[in-house]
């Protein structure tokens, strides 16, 4: 008899199923509460960022601090060369992207696909760009293979029997396919 009770639904269960199916609608109190909570999250966040940097600013100066002239200085010219070694990078990717609009606007490609191709040496960015050109000829290609768009009948001008006559018989069986009731009418 437990097993019996235990595959029995449980009304509680079924309510709980009912009330996750509709929207849950929030009052302006649990709102506010969950604006709080994730502004909370944020500051939290942030806050543990700076205490990072500020660690990082502390060993920094407690590593120099334990240095001789030679070694601070030799440090220093290291830190030197790793930020121009950087900002080389980002000049060279900012030249790069300035070559890449202009190679993507001769090829008439859509420049908003520059970040795609953009790399730190020409023969990569030129394979990037391309593959690019390559899957937008293939694509169009494709598009194009497809049928031709019909004419709407309200775009067809109308027959007269005049122009009837004047049709290839081709043009004349095309007709007769596409509207056979107007074709009755020319010919009769």
């Amino acid at each position: 008899m437990a097993e019996l009770e235990n595959t029995n639904t449980n009304p509680e269960a079924e309510a709980v199923k009912a009330e996750d199916s509709t929207p849950k609608t929030y009052t302006q109190e649990e709102v506010d509460a969950l604006l709080q909570k994730e502004g909370d999250r944020r500051v939290t966040e942030a806050l543990k960022k700076a205490e990072r940097k500020h660690a990082d600013k502390e060993k920094e100066a407690a590593k120099l601090a334990r240095m001789n002239a030679t070694e601070k200085y030799e440090y220093e010219l290291e830190q030197r060369e790793r930020e121009i070694e950087r900002k080389e990078r980002e000049l060279t990717l900012a030249e790069n992207k300035n070559t890449a609009s202009k190679i993507l606007a001769d090829k008439d490609i859509d420049l908003a696909l520059v970040d795609f191709v953009v790399a730190e040496d020409a023969e990569t960015m030129d394979e990037n760009i391309k593959v690019i050109d390559k899957a937008i000829k293939a694509s169009v290609a494709k598009r194009l293979a497809g049928k031709a768009p019909v004419k709407s009948p309200d775009a067809i001008e109308p027959v007269t029997k005049e122009g009837f006559s004047k049709m290839s018989v081709d043009e004349q069986y095309e007709l007769y396919h596409n509207n056979p009731e107007l074709y009755k009418k020319l010919t009769t």
